[in-house]
């Protein structure tokens, strides 16, 4: 790993199922360990130690999430990962300032309703559309795979990309997290004020 710092930003979508995974966290001891698992991911996330798991592409039915990468997460430490975090790398907000990572779902990977339908409805894409300006992205199909050289291959690809897109920019409802919201330690910035509705209590 590079040592890369990121600054994490998450809108109102993601913020609602941090609060979601808390709340259940808070009602069931049984969750917990799914709450700290995607705080460690964030945390590694806003590190630099994770870059997630593979890049995501395109799929008529579930949409053109070339710009996209996806983490997985545990929600029971015996069994495999049975959650996905979708992410959006970005440029930084200015001169001198971190590359952005911005958060744009946690939900379980198996089910009706996934999460690559969340993530489309959160960007306000339809499922069958391609996006053009995601050319620059290449022309990946969703699930092609790899191994894992593969895959760390295409996301430093994808990722010189992201930061240098112009038309990478977060959603209008995402803002900077608070490094303290989720743990994480020697950012190098100021912490700043989380998205409306993260609570402090993550």
């Amino acid at each position: 790993m590079s040592g890369q710092q990121y600054e994490l930003v998450v809108g109102d979508g993601f913020a609602r199922d941090l609060m979601r995974i808390a709340a259940d966290a808070r009602a069931d001891p049984s969750k917990i360990f799914l709450r700290q698992q995607v705080l460690k991911e964030m945390r590694e996330l806003a590190s630099g130690k994770s870059n997630g798991y593979h890049a995501l592409g395109y799929e008529a039915g579930k949409g053109d999430l070339r710009d996209c990468v996806t983490s997985y997460v545990q929600s029971d430490g015996q069994k495999q990962a049975d959650h996905r975090l979708v992410f959006r790398e970005m440029p930084p907000a200015g001169p001198g300032l971190p590359p952005r990572r911005e958060l744009l779902a946690i939900k379980p990977r198996h089910g009706s309703n996934g999460i690559y339908a969340h993530v489309c409805a959160r960007l306000n894409r339809h499922a069958n559309d391609r996006q053009p300006g995601l050319n620059a992205f290449g022309d990946r199909p969703a699930g092609s795979g790899g191994n894992e050289k593969q895959r760390h291959e295409e996301l430093d690809a994808k990722r010189l990309v992201a930061h240098t897109y112009a038309g990478q920019v977060p959603l209008a409802t995402s803002r900077p997290l608070d490094p303290a919201a989720f743990g994480a330690r020697g950012s190098g910035s100021q912490p700043t004020s989380p998205s409306k509705g993260t609570g402090k209590h993550l």
